[in-house]
């Protein structure tokens, strides 16, 4: 009793504790404010001339690529460039909102996390998996099963880690990667309920019936549904490996990593303490 009350405690510490630093950073006074400055461009390019991949997965920050750039287009600026360098680019295009309307339609359907998802499915993407909630999208030519579950053994995620896709993230404060979804669906975590849920899915202009797995936030182990994960845990463990290509260009973080290997690494760390994600 007393392990299982020290843990729901950590736990809710550990939502406490970043719903809190979200809510300081978003004070004017602490906000962020990135500014061109000459020269950060080149120190960008030669850090995705160093990813040894050229099929990427991104998390972008659009905001902190005014660092980079005085083009008012950030999305063009950043395409151009990953387009000379990868052959693959992809991103996720999660819909948490289809959760209520309970009708999804990969052409029309809007990420909705993320200014660069919403412009990339906007302008660029090629391809869109089926799945109603957890879809994942890409540009340039992929062979991958769209109508799999993403987090199925069948499905994106595990086809990224066979093709040994890179995630590359640009201003994020931490290692962002929708991958550690993967992980948790994979491992069955038990802080996390899955359940079959049936949606209306549009395809060709026609309305049909599919089932989904979802998974959701157990009670007793979040706050109104919400849990979050400690990726400051994650990075200060992750700085102790190679996994990780880092670099800092006048504030602005970039990491890039093996989708591969990240996924090695937390399964390990989930396999001894299942509630590694979200515990100190």
């Amino acid at each position: 009793m007393l392990t299982e009350t020290y843990r729901r405690l950590n736990v809710y510490s550990t939502i406490g504790w970043f719903y809190f630093r979200r809510l300081i950073r978003q004070h004017p006074w602490l906000k962020k404010s990135y500014r061109h400055i000459p020269g950060a461009d080149e120190a960008l390019l030669n850090f995705l001339g160093q990813i040894p991949a050229d099929k990427l997965f991104v998390h972008v920050s659009l905001s902190a690529v005014n660092r980079f750039t005085v083009q008012p287009d950030k999305y063009a600026f950043l395409m151009k460039h990953f387009r000379d360098h990868c052959s693959v680019i992809a991103s996720q295009a999660f819909t948490p909102q289809v959760r209520k309307t309970k009708l999804y339609d990969p052409l029309v359907t809007q990420p909705a996390y993320g200014a660069f998802a919403k412009i990339f499915f906007q302008r660029d993407a090629e391809f869109r998996n089926l799945d109603p909630c957890y879809s994942v999208m890409a540009r340039g030519k992929v062979a991958w099963d769209e109508t799999a579950n993403s987090f199925a053994g069948d499905g994106v995620f595990q086809q990224m880690l066979d093709e040994d896709f890179y995630c590359l993230n640009i201003g994020m404060d931490h290692v962002t990667c929708s991958l550690l979804h993967y992980v948790e669906y994979q491992q069955q975590v038990p802080y996390l309920q899955f359940d079959n849920q049936r949606f209306a899915l549009i395809l060709d202009g026609k309305k049909q019936e599919v089932t989904h797995c979802l998974h959701q936030n157990k009670p007793t182990y979040s706050v109104k549904g919400f849990v979050w994960w400690n990726r400051f845990r994650l990075m200060q463990d992750l700085k102790k490996t190679d996994i990780l290509q880092r670099d800092k260009v006048h504030g602005v973080r970039l990491y890039a990593f093996s989708m591969r290997e990240l996924y090695q690494f937390v399964t390990e760390k989930v396999k001894k303490d299942p509630f590694y994600l979200i515990t100190w």
